[in-house]
């Protein structure tokens, strides 16, 4: 936990959002790797930006250090520090990464520590910016990581009818909460997906079109449970995207 009076020094982070706080200020809701999201005023961050250029660097997609200091939990920045890396992105691979920012964003837990989670951030981006076409992949592994982060990974292993391990040449009926069953049931809440699917989302390798497009369609609906009925902006966004592509 984050103490009463704090001050935190040189931790790297990135910008999730930010908006207009009074007349010159910023309030950014930070990523950072040792606290999660942490929310802060950039005090006179619009009109300073012309003489400073460290708050250029407020911006999403910017791995940067950052001090912040408060007593309150909305803390106040102090300092910001470029660091070496920058992902250039662009077209459909900048709509996954604000879709990857907006899911932090709204699922993402204060003050906990989520190194492995802010690691997998980065290679994430890293995938997006080296091939902006193949970005399926990177991003259904970022949701199922994500999930099992905040406690509600998927069962990928074996049948909870059978308890023997997830068969590739089955299908199966998953539903949310509880598994997989080889018995066809027919339910608002049960997907039919390929053994093949579950396998492959388990070892992290989608690589197949059906597996793809399965895994697409059961993350979709583990993450609801978690975001409720408030739409994504950025999904609907990309949705636009892609249709008109």
């Amino acid at each position: 936990m984050i103490p009463v009076r704090t001050n935190l020094d040189n931790h790297y982070a990135v910008v999730l959002h930010s908006y207009n706080y009074q007349n010159s200020s910023l309030i950014v809701n930070f990523f950072l790797r040792d606290y999660g999201k942490v929310s802060a005023i950039a005090r006179g961050a619009k009109r300073k930006r012309a003489k400073d250029n460290s708050f250029s660097l407020l911006q999403p997609f910017q791995n940067i250090m950052v001090s912040l200091t408060g007593k309150q939990e909305l803390l106040i920045l102090k300092t910001i520090e470029a660091t070496q890396i920058h992902w250039k992105l662009s077209g459909k691979a900048l709509y996954c990464a604000y879709y990857i920012n907006e899911l932090l964003l709204r699922l993402l837990p204060s003050e906990t520590e989520c190194v492995e989670l802010f690691l997998l951030y980065n290679k994430t981006l890293c995938l997006l910016a080296e091939n902006s076409i193949q970005f399926e992949a990177p991003l259904r592994i970022f949701e199922l990581k994500l999930l099992e982060f905040l406690g509600y990974g998927l069962n990928l292993d074996y049948s909870i009818d059978s308890e023997r391990p997830i068969d590739a040449d089955k299908t199966y009926y998953y539903r949310i909460g509880s598994g997989a069953s080889e018995k066809k049931v027919f339910a608002p809440d049960s997907l039919p997906i390929s053994g093949k699917t579950l396998v492959d989302l388990g070892q992290l390798k989608l690589t197949d079109v059906k597996s793809l497009r399965q895994s697409k369609q059961l993350l979709k609906w583990a993450l609801a449970e978690q975001l409720g009925d408030k739409p994504l902006k950025s999904r609907e966004i990309f949705k636009q995207l892609y249709t008109a592509n």
